[in-house]
């Protein structure tokens, strides 16, 4: 079997033309409520285990975002499917987020790990429930598919782990810099749909299948991209909003989480807002 083939086996064997990412699928739901059984459960482990440990758990998530994201299209240039290498640029905000997620973890750097949270995750996130036609004729049980949830799970406990290990907390002061990065990469990833016909951070179209298509289909083309812009502002607010609420709710318990100190040759704790 030559390499064609065994990805077709691996990747397209059996779909349900026209069933792959609806609600009707009994695949898609297991799948998500794995997901669901799999973030729980992560977060929960990783704010049980010891403060030595943090720094290897940290390491261990970085590498293990960003080698989620390489895997996938490195298979595909392996396996010579015949599609395009531009279409496989980190510009797609999921593919964005596994590639600054890590950098935040391993560098500990503030704005990049706001962004993760305040961006990287509700995408993560939406990319789960609504994963659109992206995969439209991939079988349920191919190995794309799988990878597809993994990749989206892992960033989601990358972003939250920080939190639940005590060394970072989401901060406020950093909304006006994460909506910066989120308004960069769409205005990064614009020219480049244009000359290569992509759509990448969704921002030339709205793709098939997904909640974007609702914005798209009310508004029009003219004002799809900044209402877009608006829309990407008003979830990172909202998610810095459900922290400050968490905090706020765990102070009146008299039980705010305060965060811990990071391991001796690392430390960088920051305060909640």
């Amino acid at each position: 079997m030559d390499s064609g083939g065994w990805f077709d086996l691996l990747f397209t064997q059996d779909a349900p033309a026209g069933t792959l990412w609806v609600w009707g699928n009994p695949a898609h739901l297991v799948y998500l409520a794995v997901a669901v059984v799999l973030i729980v459960a992560g977060v929960w482990a990783i704010s049980k285990a010891p403060p030595e440990r943090h720094d290897q758990i940290t390491r261990w998530l970085a590498w293990s975002v960003f080698s989620i994201w390489i895997v996938p299209p490195a298979l595909m240039c392996l396996t010579d499917t015949g599609e395009r290498w531009i279409d496989h640029l980190p510009l797609h905000l999921c593919t964005s987020a596994s590639i600054l997620i890590p950098i935040g973890l391993l560098k500990r750097n503030q704005l990049l790990l706001n962004f993760g949270f305040g961006l990287g995750l509700p995408g993560a996130v939406a990319a789960l429930i609504f994963p659109g036609e992206m995969f439209q004729g991939l079988s349920s049980y191919s190995v794309h598919y799988f990878l597809h949830n993994i990749g989206h799970v892992l960033p989601v406990v990358a972003c939250l782990a920080p939190i639940a290990m005590g060394w970072w907390r989401p901060s406020w002061r950093y909304y006006p810099a994460t909506v910066g990065v989120g308004v960069a990469l769409m205005a990064i990833a614009y020219p480049v749909n244009k000359l290569a016909g992509s759509n990448y951070f969704f921002v030339n179209w709205p793709e098939p299948g997904t909640a974007l298509e609702f914005f798209g289909s009310v508004l029009g083309p003219s004002m799809y991209l900044p209402v877009l812009t608006v829309v990407a502002a008003a979830v990172m607010a909202a998610m810095f909003a459900i922290w400050s609420a968490v905090a706020a709710l765990a102070r009146l318990r008299g039980s705010a989480p305060s965060p811990a100190s990071a391991p001796p040759a690392r430390p960088a704790p920051v305060p909640a807002d």
